[in-house]
């Protein structure tokens, strides 16, 4: 069983503030639930293309911490493998960046390319959650984002259950790039591959 912590730094347009973003880091990193429960995962589906030291700094304490940062990779692809397309915090070494495939397992021309993506997802015209109490086709990284860190919670379960302890922000990366199949694309669009959970 998986329990959600829900912390607003968006405006209802969507846009926000990187001040916003650091300060529900360290709240999420200093957050104790009733039972001494601690956040294990941070997923963010946001991002922008400003390199900010203070967001670096939250998303390296919360990795400290033992907990998984990962972001949506950005929506800035154009195809052209030969230049880096950067979103933050999505591009930082400890974060873990997300791209995006279509239903053919096709990488989405939206979907950034850039040596630190880690693994991408289904996130093409997933059924989400939307404004009136309703459900919308959405795309974008940000729909391929929460994919994995569903299943990086599922890993944390099955693996404590197994191992009998509580993994570690690295070992839990591990796990989940095991849980990856190439595509057999360039790295910096694929990164380790397509998460699968059936390996």
């Amino acid at each position: 069983m998986a329990k959600l912590l829900i912390l607003k730094v968006l405006g209802k347009s969507g846009g926000g503030n990187y001040q916003n973003i650091i300060e529900a880091i360290n709240y999420a990193i200093k957050w104790r639930g009733p039972k001494g429960e601690k956040v294990r995962i941070i997923s963010m589906s946001l991002g922008g293309s400003t390199d900010v030291p203070k967001l670096h700094d939250a998303v390296i304490k919360a990795v400290n911490n033992n907990i998984l940062v990962i972001c949506a990779s950005g929506n800035n692809g154009d195809n052209n493998y030969k230049t880096d397309e950067l979103n933050y915090p999505a591009a930082y070494n400890e974060a873990l960046s997300v791209g995006a495939i279509d239903f053919n397992k096709n990488i989405t021309k939206y979907s950034n390319s850039n040596n630190n993506v880690d693994l991408v997802a289904p996130g093409n015209e997933i059924i989400s959650t939307y404004l009136d109490s309703k459900y919308a086709k959405l795309s974008g990284t940000s729909m391929a984002t929460p994919h994995v860190s569903g299943a990086a919670a599922l890993i944390i379960n099955m693996c404590e259950e197994e191992y009998g302890r509580t993994l570690t922000e690295t070992e839990i990366y591990a796990q989940l790039v095991k849980h990856t199949t190439s595509l057999g694309l360039d790295k910096r669009n694929e990164g380790n591959g397509m998460l699968d959970l059936s390996k």
